[in-house]
Parts: structure tokens; C-alpha cells; sequence
């Protein structure tokens, strides 16, 4: 095998790895954003509502019926704009990116001793096409601040696995 067409494959492997690891961390981070978002679109009319039923109720004005009404347009615009769909797609998204940086490591760590350097390159061929093709179909990530948080919790350490912290400081 050629050392340095296998180091090239390698380092592909690396940039696949590292640019799902970032990836599905936005979009882990943006996921978790809308599902909280979601929370408080469903939530917040239900008390309005509750709230100003109860208020008419035992006699307050009808200028209280306005409120029901905008609790009622929130309620429309949390059903238009599906918040849960999207935290949903965004954490489905970022599975897939999470899977494919594992396959990714696993191919230069584990896999690629046991093939010949052309199955190699069609291995590393199929991580990248399978990238290329999640980062059309997945939502867009162009929250900055959670791109920002992501870059963070990685810099932390949050995704190295145990053992590879005890190799790195014994």
C-alpha cells in the first residue's frame, strides 16, 4: 500500500469525523432550542386561556375576551410553524451526523487493516458521499450562537471517550 495515498484517505476519515462531530452538535444544541421553544408556544396559551376563561367567569370585564383571543392566535402560530417538527428534524439530523462520525473513526482506527487500499478508498468515498448527501437533506444550521456552543462544549472535551482521556493524561 502506498503510505501516502492511505494517509490522505486517513486524514479524509479525520475531516469527516471531525465535521459530523461539530455538525451534530449544532444540531443537537438548535434541537434541544425548538423543543423548548415548542414547550412554551403550547404552554403559555393554555394558562392565558385558562387564566381569562376563569376571569370572565367570575365577572371580570369583557375587554378580558381580547386576551383569549391573542391566546388563541398563539396557538395558530405554534400549529403553522410546527416547533416540535423541527426539533424532531434537527435531532434526527443530529444522529446521523453522531453515526457517521463513529463510522468514520472506526474506519482509519479499526477497519482499514483489514482491506486493501482500493476498498479503502471506496470506503472513505461512501463516508463522504453519505456527509455530502446529510448536509443537503438536514435543516439548516446557521444559528451562530449555537455553532459557538458547540465549538465550546467540544473544546471541553465532552465527546472523548474516557479511555482516551486516561491515554492522553496518565
Amino acid at each position: 500500500m502506498d503510505n501516502e495515498r492511505i494517509q490522505n484517505l486517513i486524514n479524509e476519515c479525520k475531516q469527516i469525523e471531525e465535521d459530523s462531530l461539530y455538525t451534530a452538535e449544532v444540531h443537537y444544541i438548535i434541537g434541544h432550542k425548538q423543543k423548548v421553544k415548542a414547550f412554551w408556544f403550547k404552554f403559555i396559551p393554555v394558562l392565558i386561556t385558562l387564566g381569562s376563561s376563569f376571569a370572565l367567569l367570575v365577572g371580570a370585564p369583557n375587554w378580558v375576551t381580547w386576551i383569549t383571543f391573542f391566546s388563541a392566535l398563539i396557538t395558530v402560530i405554534n400549529i403553522l410553524l410546527e416547533p416540535e417538527k423541527e426539533s424532531k428534524n434537527h435531532f434526527i439530523a443530529a444522529q446521523n451526523f453522531t453515526t457517521l462520525k463513529h463510522e468514520a473513526r472506526s474506519l482509519y482506527e479499526a477497519f482499514k487493516d483489514f482491506m486493501d487500499e482500493k476498498d479503502f478508498y471506496h470506503e472513505v468515498r461512501k463516508l463522504r458521499d453519505k456527509y455530502n448527501l446529510y448536509a443537503r437533506l438536514t435543516p439548516p444550521t446557521d444559528d451562530e450562537d449555537a455553532w459557538e456552543k458547540a465549538r465550546e462544549r467540544i473544546k471541553k472535551g465532552y465527546h472523548i471517550a474516557d479511555f482516551r482521556q486516561r491515554e492522553d493524561n496518565p
